[in-house]
């Protein structure tokens, strides 16, 4: 409805999601891997990146660098806990709370946990739709 709100980086097929997991080792919450399925991660309003997994379908040409794999690397070597799965920057960041699957903001450098959300769809209504939402005018939404 409104644009320049969401640019994906181009969707990834199921199976190639259950490689990258498995290799991984990673359990995450079902709603994020749909929605990775259906857009690849991608940048949302002017300043924030849900990254994109490290799978083998081309990303469109919106995707500069922006891999959940490294981004999490260099947040872990600057003291991010191995417990936070980080999955979005920009005014804030955003993780997998890894423990107990749940999704939380983090503070930058101390990557405290400030909130914490049952479902990606929480998520975004109390955090980048709350932020963003009546700058892109975009109606307010109950959960």
């Amino acid at each position: 409805m409104v644009p320049l709100t969401f640019s994906p980086f181009g969707a990834i097929p199921a199976v190639e999601l259950e490689r990258w997991l498995e290799h991984a080792d990673m359990l995450l919450p079902s709603d994020l891997i749909q929605f990775w399925q259906l857009t690849g991660g991608g940048d949302v309003f002017e300043s924030e990146t849900i990254f994109r997994p490290t799978v083998s379908s081309p990303p469109n040409s919106c995707f500069v660098e922006d891999d959940i794999e490294g981004r999490n690397a260099a947040l872990t070597e600057n003291g991010k806990s191995d417990n936070l799965y980080v999955f979005q920057e920009g005014v804030f960041l955003s993780a997998i709370r890894l423990s107990d699957q749940r999704f939380v903001t983090v503070t930058t450098g101390g990557y405290v946990v400030q909130d914490s959300f049952d479902s990606l769809d929480e998520w975004y209504i109390q955090t980048l739709r709350a932020e963003f939402g009546e700058k892109y005018g975009l109606p307010p939404i109950e959960i």
